[in-house]
């Protein structure tokens, strides 16, 4: 089974991608921008054979829903109007924290960073949920 993972961003959606297998996640090589993003999505589904699509939500750090939370979801709601895959929902609190920390050793400029960084948080979703459901994704 194939996954898809998205960190819904208000300006750009970090994605990543399983391989066929579903055990190893890695991160897409380009930045979905959000006024392009269900048609560059559903590309990317039916390029790749994606079975389940994977959606980090910004929820606050005390679990509280948030502006974001509530964007997000009408993203969502737009997008199972336009896909065949199922879509789960995820918490990705710190996600992008710890792609920040993955990136900070490395000796790329800040904006190139930046680039990647949404990536990388939805690369850590995925791979997360990829080794908590190793036996049902089999």
């Amino acid at each position: 089974m194939r996954f898809l993972a998205l960190d819904w961003g208000t300006v750009r959606i970090g994605a990543a991608v399983s391989d066929p297998d579903g055990k190893i996640a890695f991160p897409l090589d380009k930045i979905i921008e959000r006024k392009s993003a269900i048609e560059e999505i559903k590309k990317i589904i039916n390029e790749l054979k994606i079975e389940k699509v994977l959606v980090g939500m910004p929820i606050g750090l005390s679990g509280q829903v948030t502006e974001s939370t509530d964007r997000a979801e009408r993203f969502i709601l737009q997008l199972q109007k336009q896909i065949a895959p199922s879509i789960e929902l995820l918490d990705e609190r710190f996600s992008s924290v710890a792609a920040e920390k993955v990136l900070s050793g490395n000796e790329m400029a800040q904006k190139d960073q930046r680039n990647i960084k949404d990536n990388i948080a939805a690369q850590i979703i995925l791979q997360q949920y990829l080794d908590t459901n190793k036996k049902t994704n089999n």
